[in-house]
């Protein structure tokens, strides 16, 4: 990989300025990718882990911007994230996170600890190109803007001899597009600029001598202010955002930058204060997350409406539970129960790989394209026979994988096909974890195969196989998201408690239903009933005796 990239020249920058860029990310394809779209506009550094991000950060020169990943292992990109905030040495780098996750929530908590913006996977290089210029200019105008500011209020107060000067810098801060607001070492305003006037509502004479909590609002936590003094006593230049009011009771959000000035002596004889009214920013921001919560809200109605189908109806010889949860409002698994008699019908469970929105519409195109298939295949039998699940799934493959191959994504699926009479289950299984077949007697079986999930090799073919199913037998078909739940510590719950779960239930003769939400109840345990990290599916079948009541 070729660790020097090409150059971003913004309009603030000189010909020949190289950016630095810090990609912090645990999979290397991913840093490889990154790598190539930038490497002919910026010098890179890379960084596998948290700890090692924050090792390379300390050691060496600092990045202009950092590309970090949310979901590491130990320690994830928040935790980084923090990390970075509380060096007063870096906490000023610009961080854009990278991540596959699309829920509000975790853009609300990146956007309101700091974080500039995200770049989602997979990675789009016209986008990742873009937001990277755009970022490293806006941070670098916003450097610029503020050095100026504060070198010609410095000046302004250095200078009161020099009058031709100090009309010069009085024109420049008369069009600040910032407020400029000068304290004494006791902290009582001196100065402020036009546009402070402009901003707050207050003269210059109302606040003169004053202390700058007369713009306090009462909402800006009593730790910004602590964290505050507690950087300017150290000498070192405080950034952050401060909710303030104006003269006439409206509430407006200021990002702030206030330096301590140092006389000769090196003791700090004024502060020079910079603020930039970010009050529209805020609420387009908030707009944004309102408006992506209820796009979520509806993605997920729509899903449950063409994702997850129904169980099949009059069918006493099996009793049939299922449980679907997403990791994010919406997800990639799906599931549909299509009949074929009166005692024989076929699931099929799929499980796309990512997660939100787009996986779940690949979720439904397959799950259509099962649908269209089946009735192709029907027609074509001329009523000589329903066709095979092999049958099934290789058609679906044809379709599909070339479009999942283009996309670069996969999708694992399971077809079941139960057939009372026959006693026997015939299955598919294109690269999804096992399926679970308990015996009457409490033996617990894994039916897995070795083939390849679809959109991953175009030439695979899918093979079909028969296994017994007898009377109490049950059946159980999961997506990964059940086996690598995950605790506090980062432990899987693994595929061997659901094989125990599955055998205890099958032992003590609970129901397809009971066993559901007893496994649901000890996940939950597991988890410490925290935010699953991968979507869920559940469905068991067990076969019944005839004349037996479906308790499913």
């Amino acid at each position: 990989m070729n660790n020097s990239l090409s150059t971003i020249e913004p309009p603030h920058k000189m010909p020949g300025h190289r950016s630095n860029i810090l990609i912090v990310d645990d999979a290397i394809s991913n840093i490889e990718t990154l790598a190539k779209i930038l490497e002919s506009d910026c010098d890179v550094s890379i960084a596998t882990s948290g700890p090692k991000a924050l090792d390379l950060l300390t050691r060496s020169a600092r990045p202009d911007l950092i590309l970090l990943d949310v979901m590491m292992p130990g320690m994830d990109g928040f935790e980084v994230f923090d990390a970075i905030k509380r060096m007063p040495a870096l906490c000023d780098i610009p961080v854009i996170f990278i991540t596959a996750m699309s829920d509000a929530a975790s853009e609300f908590r990146a956007l309101a600890a700091g974080a500039m913006d995200f770049i989602q996977k997979p990675f789009n290089p016209a986008v990742v190109l873009a937001r990277v210029q755009l970022h490293l200019g806006l941070v670098q105008q916003r450097k610029d803007l503020e050095a100026l500011n504060l070198k010609l209020a410095q000046s302004l107060l250095e200078t009161q001899q020099a009058q031709e000067k100090m009309r010069v810098l009085a024109t420049a801060l008369e069009y600040s597009p910032t407020s400029v607001l000068i304290t004494s070492p006791a902290g009582l305003i001196e100065y402020v600029n036009p546009h402070f006037v402009r901003s707050t509502g207050y003269t210059a004479d109302e606040v003169v001598s004053k202390n700058p909590r007369l713009l306090s609002s009462g909402l800006t936590g009593r730790d910004v202010y602590k964290n505050l003094w507690a950087t300017l006593h150290r000498g070192e230049v405080w950034s952050g955002e401060l909710i303030n009011r104006a003269k006439d009771g409206r509430i407006y959000r200021a990002e702030a930058h206030i330096a301590p000035v140092k006389d000769d002596q090196g003791r700090t004889s004024r502060y020079v204060a910079i603020q930039l009214d970010i009050t529209s920013k805020h609420e387009a921001e908030q707009a944004a997350i309102r408006a992506r919560q209820r796009e979520l809200e509806i993605s997920a109605n729509i899903q449950q409406q063409l994702l997850f189908g129904q169980l099949p109806s009059n069918m006493p010889a099996y009793s049939i539970a299922c449980f679907s949860e997403a990791s994010q409002v919406v997800d990639g698994d799906f599931y549909t129960f299509t009949t074929l008699g009166p005692a024989s019908f076929e699931v099929l469970t799929g499980d796309v790989m990512g997660k939100g929105v787009s996986a779940a519409l690949v979720g439904a195109g397959v799950k259509n394209t099962y649908r269209e298939v089946f009735l192709d295949l029907m027609i074509g039998a001329n009523g000589q026979g329903l066709p095979s699940p092999a049958a099934l799934i290789n058609a679906i493959h044809a379709r599909t994988s070339p479009h999942l191959i283009d996309l670069g994504v996969f999708v694992t699926l399971s077809l079941l096909r139960f057939d009372h009479a026959a006693s026997t289950v015939t299955w598919v299984n294109a690269g999804h974890g096992p399926t679970l077949l308990a015996t009457g007697q409490g033996e617990v079986q894994e039916l897995l195969g070795d083939n390849m999930p679809l959109g991953v090799m175009q030439e695979e073919i899918y093979v079909e196989h028969v296994t017994p199913m007898r009377q109490g037998d049950t059946l159980l078909v999961f997506t990964d998201g059940l086996s690598e739940a995950t605790d506090g510590q980062q432990n899987q719950y693994g595929i061997e408690r659901v094989k125990n779960a599955l055998q205890h239930s099958q032992q003590v003769g609970l129901s397809p239903q009971s066993t559901l939400d007893k496994m649901r109840a000890e996940v939950g345990h597991f988890t410490d009933h925290g935010k699953l990290h991968d979507d869920l599916t559940v469905i068991l079948v067990q076969s019944l005796a005839p004349g037996s009541a479906s308790n499913g």
